[in-house]
């Protein structure tokens, strides 16, 4: 990536509203999961390894996020189910395997709607 693109990424990045940055991560989580799967078939271990660290990233930054004195119920019952797509993610990486990543993308793809249905 070009110094201007990724001047212009990092501005629009921290210029988003939250929720559009939320959004931005659960979209960027699918496109590694099937990065990763693809890379799993095709036994390239390279890319499902590039793929996989990404979506993990992903996965940590958002539970880092969880704000506990806001909501905490609802901040425990998010972070247990990221410690699972971890843990889906880790058994994918580990195991080589395509369903341990759908499981992961099953659970995050659900986060990722409600999220999109609540409230701004």
């Amino acid at each position: 990536m070009s110094h201007g693109a990724a001047a212009y990424k990092r501005v629009d990045l921290e210029s988003a509203p939250k929720y559009q940055i939320v959004d931005r991560l659960y979209e960027r989580f699918a496109r590694d999961v099937e990065e990763a799967r693809a890379g799993i078939l095709a036994k390239d271990i390279l890319r499902k390894a590039k793929a996989l660290d990404h979506a993990l990233l992903i996965t940590v930054e958002l539970k880092a996020a969880l704000d506990f004195e806001a909501s905490p119920e609802l901040c425990a019952n998010l972070q247990a189910l990221y410690d699972f797509v971890i843990d889906r993610l880790s058994e994918a990486n580990s195991k080589l395997q395509t369903k341990p990543l759908e499981q992961a993308a099953k659970i995050m793809g659900e986060l990722a709607d409600a999220f999109r249905q609540a409230p701004k």
